[in-house]
């Protein structure tokens, strides 16, 4: 691993992908209000967690969206069949195809997916889902005063 790509990766953990204070899109449900910000950065962390290659990839391709100033696509190839079936992510300028899994645009802090599915981990639309939840349980034990919640 060269060492430009390990500075280029850690610059990039400290540029915020979106600001949850700031403007941009906010989802409203039931009286809970979610920016954009706060889902994606919510689904990178999962997607770290559930498919680090993924989010690896990812990362390299919002470093590579930002010097260029282009959308960059992630393809998915997979080796083997059934059991033995692997997923292999990479980063290109050149879309993809039936292999084009998403796109980034980091000047517009766009993600836009193609054939994305479960097996790559969660979408934005479960991690909100997940996060209206956690967030009403938490409105929830705080109304009850229970589990220290303020």
């Amino acid at each position: 691993m060269s060492k430009q790509y390990l500075v280029s990766l850690v610059l990039l953990l400290f540029i915020p992908i979106g600001c949850a204070t700031g403007s941009g899109p906010v989802f409203e449900r039931g009286g809970i209000r979610l920016s954009l910000a706060q889902v994606r950065n919510a689904w990178l962390k999962e997607l770290n967690q559930l498919n680090p290659q993924l989010h690896d990839v990812l990362l390299v391709a919002l470093v590579e969206s930002r010097q260029t100033g282009r959308e960059v696509f992630i393809l998915k190839r997979t080796l083997g069949d059934g059991e033995n079936e692997q997923a292999f992510y990479t980063a290109s300028l050149q879309r993809g195809g039936s292999e084009n899994l998403m796109s980034v645009n980091y000047a517009t802090r766009e993600f836009m997916f193609d054939h994305f599915n479960k097996s790559d981990g969660p979408t934005l639309e479960a991690m909100r889902n997940r996060l209206y939840n956690e967030e009403r349980i938490r409105i929830i034990k705080r109304d009850l005063g229970i589990f220290g919640i303020k």
